[in-house]
């Protein structure tokens, strides 16, 4: 249970308040007691220096005192207590009549009648109608010598001011300044205080504002596709700003809106498409200021119809969502439920603030939905480009083998440059189906049986019309030549992306060596590719078989490597890099010694030539 504050209580005097002409020493020394008493005593400040002007008037047998107390800030002097007029303000310039003098000059002054000093003012006595005879002014400072008041005291009631009334009131005063400074510290602190709890309000505001923008950027960052964001935003803008409708409008390149609403009675996010921008978010778009909406808004009723509105609303706010000066769309909230419609400066401010940040998260959406397009838009004309540059080897091929078919009569070996050919034009069919199904992230296997020694002539082969043409010396080493079961088709395909790569590399050195060696075990085939090139840096080693990614090299598209690791997991393997001692790459692909097809479609085993070891209609 708390205390009440005790109410000011004054100190009542040891002597009786009627004056007298004259007082002994020991009855001023009551008075000085007196007010000693009231220092300690739980009085307001207004009612104990009232108090103390009081006993300073009775000590000094005066008609009246005025307490004037320093306001710095402003140079001016202003009276906390004045006897008999007490419904006035009294303020007063630095400078400005005698009280004025003394607060600028910190002096003392004893005047027997104040009309026949030029430093008097007489226009607080013809304010007050007051006729200022003697007076008697001082400076109060406090213990660091700061001025912090004067004290006026007029008109002595016998004769004139005397010493002994100085020094008596220079006594006094000194006391009352401990009540002025306290009193001064007090309203510092209450003034502290108060700005503190305002800060400590700002704070949490601005914290509450933080904890809803990120709570508004982490659900809308969970989210995939710009709809989906979207629908994420006006939910979350349901919850913060309850509304009976809230919506946002998207302007589209051809001068059209594309509006997300939701209103709280139905469920889920209604996609609305307008060829203009119209109603009420198009009029907020259009004058690119918030639109405050109520029953006499101008028009509200066709607005809310060209718009298709459930319903016309009698409030709402309306801001427009620009960013860098570009014209986004437009967020709507319309009539608040228990409130009799109407939004408060709080929503208001809410609204403004989760306008900025939609419209940010929206501008960063499309931004990059703009560069995922171009990206994959450049990554499909790398695709193509690296396509046809794989097509080159199986063309050049297959127009020499015709060209040696014009040129031989005997039938059985245009037979087999036909079949040659015909092969050839099986690659190029059979690399167009592994492209679209990377692209597409699938992989059919169509294995059958294949003698390792065939499949390493048919490597050596391939080999031959990579380095054609290059300073490259290679070897295939065949240390396995028994039988497994693959795709023949997609591991040739590995291995000359990965010799194609190889080439890359070696190709600004004046020699170079590359080296492919097949071995295997009872349960697992090994093909290991050796360089003496410069290696993979580090700092891409690993984002090597990530799609697109490249490094250094001219033709690149980043597929090659990607496809190889897509083949070895098909198989059942892997594909791993390792830096080969002393200088150069090392690539190993791993696959199962016996992989069947998905769904058993196995190749039949079919005739191998006798020249490249692949099946004559493969």
């Amino acid at each position: 249970m708390s205390q009440r504050q005790p109410e000011p209580q004054e100190i009542p005097s040891a002597l009786a308040l009627e004056p007298v002409v004259t007082l002994s020493s020991d009855a001023r020394l009551a008075i000085v007691a007196d007010i000693a008493r009231a220092l300690s005593a739980n009085l307001a400040q207004e009612a104990l220096l009232r108090l103390i002007m009081e006993r300073v008037t009775l000590a000094l047998n005066a008609d009246r005192s005025t307490l004037f107390l320093i306001d710095e800030e402003r140079e001016l002097l202003w009276s906390s207590v004045a006897q008999g007029t007490r419904h006035f303000d009294i303020r007063v310039k630095r400078g400005q009549g005698l009280a004025g003098w003394v607060a600028q000059t910190g002096r003392s002054v004893n005047v027997k009648d104040a009309y026949l000093d030029s430093r008097f003012d007489p226009s607080s006595d013809v304010l007050l109608g007051y006729r200022t005879r003697s007076m008697l002014c001082q400076p109060v400072f406090d213990r660091d010598g700061v001025l912090v008041a004067v004290v006026q005291v007029l008109n002595r009631r016998s004769g004139w001011f005397t010493v002994e009334d100085e020094s008596l009131l220079s006594t006094i005063m000194a006391m009352a300044a401990i009540a002025i400074v306290n009193a001064q510290l007090n309203a510092t602190l209450v003034h502290n205080n108060l700005a503190l709890k305002e800060t400590q309000d700002q704070l949490a505001e601005r914290l509450a504002e933080i904890d809803l923008l990120f709570a508004f950027e982490r659900e809308v960052g969970a989210t995939g596709d710009l709809n989906a964001a979207i629908d994420a935003l006006i939910q979350r803008i349901a919850v913060t700003v309850p509304s009976s409708l809230c919506e946002v409008a998207l302007a589209t390149p051809n001068g059209g809106l594309i509006v997300h609403r939701q209103e709280r009675r139905t469920p889920g996010v209604q996609i609305l498409a307008f060829p203009t921008q119209l109603g009420l978010v198009g009029q907020a778009m259009e004058h690119r200021g918030p639109l405050e909406v109520s029953a006499d808004l101008a028009n509200v009723a066709a607005m809310a119809e060209e718009e298709q509105l459930p319903f016309q609303p009698a409030a709402g706010l309306v801001v427009p969502l620009i960013v860098d000066d570009e014209m986004l769309g437009a967020l709507a909230v319309l009539d608040r439920p228990g409130k009799h419609g109407g939004f408060s400066d709080a929503d208001a401010k809410v609204v403004s603030l989760l306008s900025g940040q939609v419209a940010r998260t929206l501008a960063v959406r499309q931004e990059r939905a703009e560069a995922e397009r171009e990206d994959r838009l450049a990554a499909l004309g790398k695709a193509l480009a690296g396509v046809l540059h794989d097509f080159r080897t199986p063309m050049t091929v297959a127009s020499g083998y015709v060209q040696l078919m014009t040129a031989e009569d005997e039938p059985t070996e245009r037979a087999d440059l036909a079949a040659r050919t015909l092969h050839q034009l099986d690659m190029l069919t059979q690399m167009t189906r592994d492209v679209l199904a990377f692209a597409r992230g699938e992989q059919v296997l169509l294995t059958r049986k294949v003698a390792l020694a065939d499949f390493a002539k048919e490597v050596e082969e391939m080999l031959h019309a990579v380095f054609a043409g290059s300073h490259v010396q290679w070897q295939v080493k065949a240390l396995d030549r028994g039988m497994a079961r693959f795709d023949a088709f997609k591991i040739a395909r590995a291995v000359q992306n990965i010799a194609k790569n190889a080439r890359e590399a070696l190709m600004d050195r004046k020699s170079g060596h590359f080296t492919v060696e097949i071995a295997g075990t009872a349960d697992e085939l090994v093909l290991t590719f050796v360089d003496d090139g410069a290696g993979v840096p580090l700092a891409f080693q690993h984002r090597l078989f990530d799609a697109f990614a490249t490094q250094g090299k001219v033709e690149g598209t980043g597929l090659g490597l990607a496809m190889v690791k897509q083949v070895a997991e098909a198989h059942g393997g892997t594909a791993a890099y390792r830096d080969t001692p002393g200088g150069g790459a090392t690539f190993e692909l791993r696959i199962r010694r016996e992989t069947r097809s998905a769904g058993g479609l196995d190749r039949p085993t079919a005739p191998v030539s006798s020249v490249q070891g692949l099946p004559q209609n493969s």
